[in-house]
């Protein structure tokens, strides 16, 4: 049994329990990675596997071990992706290197923070593997990036205009809907018409397809039942289509160029529950309302949006005010010789006056 160069890239030779020999690349250049993965196969052979592994079977596994997961789409929309980067690669040959490169990629065509989300699915993906005895260890050592999880973006209503009016019509009621009723992303594309009751105006998601993991009731505003009702009859099980089939997707090319076109910069598609949440601050909806309203499960996440509700709070602004007969003068009518202000700024002596006798 041995590791040795050919070319730029190690490989092993190794016997099986027969005695048959093996030859397999390593797909790597480092020895220390070579002599690692010539180990691994030692192993794996003593229990039976012939083949190595590969990224493909990793996927494979994992999602017939998650079926129970409440995030197993988004799970397989990630394992998609990935997939054109790794499809048929030795699961052990994957390093952190090779790991870093696809995050950075992920992070470049959309954010840092759901780059992390990727590389928090890798490392799950390998943390089971090494349960499974296909790798010895982990080999990511990548750290999340830091990202503001304080950024509150949303649409002006300017803006908001200009975006329905470039956006696709099957996007465009989508975004609408979004905005309307403060659903995630993958809310508003699964939504299904058993999920919507049309004649009690509300609609909900259940508790394996809701972040919080409990189940969650929005009531439906007029505008959000006539969005249903021009869907209606499109599909016998999804609400949102286009050409007869749910939209899966909706951070697509179409979605991109409605933005550059309606001069919209740094938005995301999650951002449209910023704006839900904006507006409904921005128009007096208590703080604990609006909690119940997006399903958020602390108030926490909500006061983000606190400094927005001053508006909408001046309705309330004379509540504190004593219900007894209060002093009616102040300032200048209080014994002093009222001073020529501009503004009528208020004076405020630098020190108290003195008796001159």
């Amino acid at each position: 049994m041995s590791t040795y160069l050919r070319g730029s890239v190690y490989w092993i030779e190794v016997r099986d329990p027969d005695g048959n020999r093996i030859r397999e690349s390593t797909q790597t250049d480092d020895r220390e990675k070579a002599q690692a993965y010539h180990d691994l196969r030692v192993a794996q052979l003593k229990l039976g596997h012939a083949k190595p592994t590969t990224w493909n079977d990793a996927i494979a596994r994992w999602m017939g071990e998650r079926t129970d997961k409440r995030s197993l789409d988004r799970d397989e929309q990630m394992a998609r992706w990935l997939e054109q980067h790794w499809n048929g690669k030795v699961f052990s040959a994957i390093t952190d290197d090779d790991v870093r490169l696809v995050v950075e990629a992920k992070k470049r065509e959309t954010s840092a923070s759901n780059a992390n989300h990727y590389l928090k699915f890798i490392k799950s993906l390998f943390n089971r593997s090494v349960e499974w005895k296909w790798v010895p260890a982990n080999p990511v050592r990548m750290k999340p990036y830091k990202v503001n999880n304080r950024r509150i973006r949303f649409l002006s209503e300017q803006e908001f205009g200009r975006l329905m009016a470039e956006l696709p019509p099957h996007l465009g009621v989508m975004a609408e809907f979004s905005v309307l009723t403060g659903l995630r992303r993958s809310n508003v594309t699964g939504l299904r018409w058993d999920n919507v009751d049309l004649e009690r105006r509300l609609l909900w998601v259940s508790s394996e397809n809701y972040k919080s993991g409990r189940d969650h009731g929005i009531p439906l505003s007029d505008r959000a039942i006539a969005i249903l009702m021009g869907e209606k009859g499109c599909h016998p099980v999804y609400v949102f289509t286009y050409n007869g089939r749910r939209v899966e997707q909706v951070n697509t090319k179409a979605w991109k160029k409605a933005l550059q076109r309606a001069g919209v910069q740094d938005f995301r598609w999650h951002d449209l529950r910023h704006t839900f949440a904006s507006y409904h601050a921005m128009n007096g909806t208590p703080l604990l309302t609006l909690k119940a309203l997006g399903g958020w499960q602390s108030l926490e996440m909500v006061n983000r949006y606190a400094h927005l509700s001053a508006e909408g709070s001046r309705l309330y602004v004379a509540n504190s005010a004593p219900q007894a007969a209060t002093v009616g003068a102040v300032g200048c009518s209080v014994g002093q010789v009222p001073t020529s202000t501009p503004n009528s700024q208020a004076v405020f002596p630098s020190e108290p006056a003195r008796n001159t006798l």
